[in-house]
């Protein structure tokens, strides 16, 4: 399915959270020129992503996506994926997974599905991680979506410089059943997709180029290579622009008035130092 036909559906909704027809636009090309079949989605919102990835899927006639979610997380994705995906006639492309407490029990249950005496067979070529933005569910989501990922395939982070602290300075304690009330400044303060891509996946073995979009996603590229690379795209989207004017003037506000809280490395000034 073209592009533009998916966007037009999917802006009918008129979605207060998407990842955006730019994003979109990014994701849907990277499916079409790298081919993956079998896809995997982490965290699925109201399923603009997965529409994306199975539009692209579906101009390329073959593959899947198995889109993973939480039970719970059906009380406020409304309208839920499952509409969007009527809406673009993409049901067939999709699988949607619903789990009680988290999707790393999802992915427990996969690798258990496809081990064999020596080791986990490969189940996916693309792997999309836009769940949780918690270090300790994506942390070990990574490890464990790496044992399921085939050699050459692809995963994704998105939200990057995502923190808790942007929430429950809100006055919302519980974003994605997790409870700000019981995390230290440290980490409200810290982004930790970000943490997750720098300390874990770059610096995996198995995993040899990288790239990092507008400051928010982060790209991995599982092959072994000893001219290992990372690509910083700069072109920031005005949404990411936005974001960044509010942290900045956040943190001069805190320093007039004395605040202890000092601000954290974005995601490029890490990547920088690789």
């Amino acid at each position: 399915m073209k592009f533009e036909k998916i966007q037009a559906k999917i802006d009918q909704f008129e979605l207060k959270t998407s990842i955006g027809p730019r994003l979109g636009r990014r994701l849907y090309d990277f499916i079409l020129g790298e081919g993956p079949q079998r896809c995997l989605e982490l965290g699925i919102g109201h399923g603009s992503s997965a529409c994306y990835v199975a539009g692209a899927l579906d101009e390329l006639g073959a593959g899947s996506l198995t889109a993973v979610d939480l039970e719970p997380a059906r009380r406020w994705q409304i309208p839920p994926i499952e509409e969007l995906l009527d809406a673009t006639g993409l049901q067939e492309r999709v699988t949607v997974v619903r789990e009680a407490t988290s999707y790393t029990w999802f992915l427990r249950r996969k690798i258990e599905e496809n081990s064999r005496p020596d080791g986990c067979d490969a189940a996916y070529d693309f792997c999309f991680i836009d769940g949780a933005k918690h270090w300790t569910t994506d942390g070990l989501a990574f490890f464990l979506v790496d044992k399921l990922l085939a050699d050459g395939g692809w995963i994704l982070f998105d939200d990057l410089g995502y923190t808790f602290r942007s929430v429950h300075s809100l006055g919302n304690t519980t974003t994605d059943f997790i409870n700000t009330l019981e995390m230290s400044d440290e980490e409200l303060d810290t982004p930790h997709i970000d943490s997750v891509f720098r300390l874990l996946v770059m610096q995996h073995p198995e995993y040899g180029e990288f790239r990092v979009d507008d400051q928010w996603w982060g790209w991995a590229h599982k092959i072994r290579t000893t001219n290992r690379r990372l690509v910083i795209d700069e072109s920031y989207t005005l949404g990411t622009q936005l974001l960044r004017v509010v942290q900045k003037t956040k943190r001069r506000l805190q320093g007039l008035l004395g605040s202890s809280n000092q601000p954290h490395s974005s995601a490029r000034s890490a990547a920088d130092g690789e």
